[in-house]
């Protein structure tokens, strides 16, 4: 948990009115962080009628669009090794949780870093959402920079129980520098994190900018990249909930840039729907589902240099292949 503890700022981190909580090893569900093998790990994509109807509407809806509109900008994913720190459980179901992120980002074509990183994605369980993030808001505000003031109010009022926002950048698609003169202002781990890494504390890191130079009809001069993802979720949604299901939700929405508060339906057996309002535990998705696997790999094979359109068509392409697959 150190790693939350500079996230907030050294400056209220002694606050007596902190929200991290130590959940015990049955409050997120009734399994230990060594059974997250077996069965639990097993994704099934065969045997599966996808619903790309779903699926577009997902994309359509609830994926956010970096650098220009739906049509001309990007859905922004991670160009850099991926590398998880979780906080806010015992140290042995972090390590399992950050371990199956890690897992899931193999099996969908994803970098991940070594285990000796400097984490990118931040995942805490906490007790209240909106009050933390009103904290950090108000002690931490460029956490949100990428985020207009708008989307900040909306994020602090969704009323939970999942908080989830990106850092993007934008990179010159031919030097894999930010783009344009100068310099942006990232956010980085503090040292002695879960992960390992040894990166200045969540405050200012400059990345050098540089011009890019690509002409092209077909692709943009640019890639928008997420730097950092936060996950933040309130410990009274984890009732019934296995580590299992909570490692394969954190992966999905760590991967990509989506809005978690959107009240738009999730695709059938989606781990996205892990936290809607169900009353009956057991209707809920059990892992990561064979629909959400390919499209996360849709989404990281396509060229990084192309636009929305071109990934949207690239990830429903995937599952129409495999949904061609199945019938053979």
């Amino acid at each position: 948990m150190q790693w939350l503890t500079s996230f907030r700022g050294t400056v209220f981190a002694s606050l007596a009115t902190a929200t991290i909580v130590a959940i015990s090893g049955h409050a997120v569900a009734k399994q230990q962080p060594d059974q997250l093998s077996a069965k639990d790990e097993e994704i099934i994509v065969t045997g599966q009628k996808h619903r790309l109807a779903e699926f577009r509407n997902l994309i359509t809806n609830q994926f956010n669009v970096s650098g220009g509109s739906s049509n001309t900008g990007q859905y922004p994913r991670f160009s850099s090794p991926v590398c998880p720190s979780v906080a806010g459980l015992s140290e042995r179901q972090s390590n399992a949780i950050e371990a199956r992120i890690r897992e899931i980002a193999e099996m969908a074509e994803i970098p991940v870093a070594t285990a000796k990183c400097d984490p990118n994605i931040f995942v805490a369980v906490i007790e209240d959402g909106a009050a933390e993030i009103q904290l950090l808001r108000s002690k931490k505000s460029r956490l949100f920079a990428s985020l207009t003031h708008s989307k900040r109010d909306a994020m602090e009022q969704s009323g939970g129980p999942v908080y989830s926002w990106k850092a993007t950048q934008t990179i010159g698609s031919d030097t894999g520098h930010s783009a344009g003169a100068g310099s942006i202002t990232l956010m980085a781990d503090a040292p002695g994190g879960s992960a390992g890494g040894s990166s200045a504390a969540l405050g200012d890191m400059m990345v050098a900018g540089q011009r890019t130079h690509v002409k092209s009809k077909i692709s943009k001069s640019t890639t928008e990249g997420i730097a950092y993802s936060y996950l933040l979720i309130e410990s009274k949604a984890l009732e019934g909930v296995s580590a299992a299901q909570l490692a394969d939700y954190a992966a999905m929405v760590s991967l990509i840039d989506i809005d978690v508060s959107s009240k738009s339906d999730v695709p059938t057996g989606s781990i996205l729907g892990l936290f809607s309002n169900s009353d009956d535990k057991e209707d809920l998705p059990q892992s990561l589902s064979g629909g959400d696997l390919l499209l996360l790999q849709g989404l990281y094979k396509v060229p990084a240099n192309v636009n929305a359109p071109l990934q949207r068509s690239a990830m429903l392409h995937t599952m129409q292949e495999a949904s061609k697959s199945e019938d053979e």
